[in-house]
């Protein structure tokens, strides 16, 4: 192609999108909403088979008292633990030892976000071994029947419903990913036939001076690339911004519930896939959408 070609075609490909403007706008949108919905469960999956693995190697359970409790109570908690049978190792995590988990292993280089808080927010917890995996269940059970106890997590129990999760999201986001990419190629189709009918004329006049079908083709499908470019460029600034407000609060919202293993993935460790999915998939639908319209309407 020449040089001259290549720049009349993406000329006229960004004049279309111009001309037809609220029609692209439209578009974009549809683009940018559909890419931001499918982000939204490739991130899940993304953080759910992160924290599967981190699962996977955590004790089998693990007992948070009250922040609140003294330590009369504290040692009540510890008591039942030593003489429960079933048990056959323990450790427990102090205030400050748990506080401090938190600022180094979630907050490093955030540590700003907790200089009003002190380690009296933290509960105080029990790592548990068990002789017996199998009794995990009537452990559990004791423990939370207890009233010094806020909250008893079952490493195994949780790997499990999070696995269950892990396989249905990618099916969903699947679905309406498909869903939504069709309707983004319809609206895209029809932004792109007021193209062809508003100039009909030339191009007719175009196919009688002898132009190739490619030739009056190439616009209209540049124009497709440019509204679903653009859209998912939009995609991916506002999952970015959304994104990275969400992972900075919910460090602290996952420690006060006694989650602190629970940790979600830093934009930047999954940014250059979402940006290449993205890209390749609003080209892909905008050029489709352009495609599809031009091969129905346009008799060349």
């Amino acid at each position: 192609m020449k040089i001259r070609t290549a720049r009349y075609i993406f000329k006229e490909g960004f004049l279309n999108a111009y001309r037809n403007r609220l029609m692209s706008l439209a578009s974009i949108a549809i683009v940018m909403a559909s890419l931001l919905i499918f982000g939204t469960f490739f991130l899940l999956a993304a953080n759910l088979n992160s924290n599967l693995e981190t699962l996977k190697e955590q004790p089998e359970m693990q007992v948070f008292c009250y922040p609140e409790m003294d330590e009369a109570q504290i040692a009540n908690v510890e008591d039942a633990i030593k003489k429960d049978a079933r048990i056959k190792e323990y450790v427990m995590v102090t205030k400050a030892e748990a506080f401090n988990k938190v600022k180094n292993e979630i907050f490093d280089g955030k540590e700003y976000l907790l200089e009003d808080l002190d380690e009296s927010i933290m509960p105080v917890s029990f790592i548990i071994k068990l002789v017996n995996p199998e009794d995990n269940a009537a452990v559990v059970q004791k423990f939370k029947d207890m009233t010094e106890v806020e909250n008893v997590t079952y490493a195994s129990q949780a790997v499990e419903v999070i696995a269950n999760i892990t396989y249905w999201v990618p099916l969903i986001s699947g679905v309406l990913l498909l869903a939504l990419l069709v309707v983004s190629m319809f609206i895209i189709s029809n932004t792109i036939k007021l193209t062809v009918f508003a100039r009909r004329r030339e191009i007719n006049i175009m196919k009688y001076i002898g132009a190739t079908d490619w030739f009056i083709r190439w616009p209209f499908i540049v124009e497709g690339v440019i509204i679903g470019v653009i859209g998912s460029a939009m995609a991916f600034a506002l999952m970015w911004l959304g994104y990275d407000a969400v992972e900075q609060k919910s460090s602290l919202a996952f420690a006060g519930i006694g989650l602190s293993i629970v940790k979600l993935l830093k934009f930047n460790q999954v940014a250059s896939v979402i940006m290449i999915i993205f890209g390749v998939t609003g080209a892909v639908v905008g050029a489709f959408g352009s495609f599809i319209s031009i091969r129905k309407y346009l008799k060349v």
